[in-house]
């Protein structure tokens, strides 16, 4: 290599370490800052209960295999904070590119107030008046207060046993409902499916999700869901 390459070669690494220390060091300092100040927020948090958690702890989970380019796993665990909303979890999850990976961990607690949210935005407000959501045994239970068309009250539940199909769709698998006679819109079961869809998926049904799933576990009490963005 001639003295001339080697002093083009030399301003050019000067260059570049002056702009990495000046440049890149300050957005360094910045990013530091900003994950502290969060990392605070979130350790320091005393959101009362029923308020919705704007920030859901992404813990990220294996970047790369050696030699392979696995994309990144998205971790989104709302059993490390009992006020973690599934809602906010889902609509982090959809904001993923296509091809990125997740999982999804949450309590029956938190998926239960997500069920009654849904139904009420579904157009049962008038129906659904409380509940509650069981999961163990691979099963989903919902346990309904309910007010029939007719005024009575009352209550009702009813089970499904979610799978997935060959190619990552969810198929619920109601179990027979109780409703203990009372009179209620024909659509009701149609709608607590989609309920219970959305909370498995993020959406209402196969056309509207956006992820493709490869694993769903209900067990103990705790939703456990991997997929992928497609």
């Amino acid at each position: 290599m001639t003295r001339r390459a080697i002093s083009i070669l030399l301003a050019c690494l000067a260059l570049i370490l002056m702009v990495v220390t000046g440049c890149e060091g300050n957005k360094l300092d910045s990013n530091l800052a900003t994950f502290n100040a969060r990392a605070t927020q979130v350790a320091g948090s005393t959101v009362p209960v029923g308020e919705i958690l704007t920030e859901i702890p992404i813990i990220p989970g294996q970047t790369q295999q050696p030699g392979g380019g696995t994309p990144e796993q998205h971790v989104f665990d709302l059993t490390t904070n009992p006020n973690a909303d599934l809602a906010e979890a889902w609509s982090h999850t959809y904001g993923l590119s296509r091809g990125e990976t997740f999982k999804l961990t949450a309590t029956q607690t938190q998926v239960g107030i997500f069920v009654i949210d849904t139904l009420q935005l579904y157009g049962l407000e008038n129906t659904v008046r409380g509940g509650s959501v069981a999961i163990g045994a691979s099963q989903l239970r919902l346990d309904l207060s309910l007010v029939g068309d007719n005024g009575d009250f009352g209550g009702g539940t009813v089970s499904f046993q979610p799978t997935l199909d060959s190619l990552g769709r969810l198929r619920l698998n109601p179990q027979p409902a109780q409703f203990g006679g009372l009179e209620l819109p024909s659509n009701m079961l149609s709608l607590l499916g989609d309920a219970v869809h959305t909370a498995l998926t993020g959406a209402r049904n196969d056309d509207q999700s956006v992820v493709t799933l490869t694993l769903i576990q209900l067990e103990n009490g705790i939703l456990d869901l991997e997929g992928s963005i497609r």
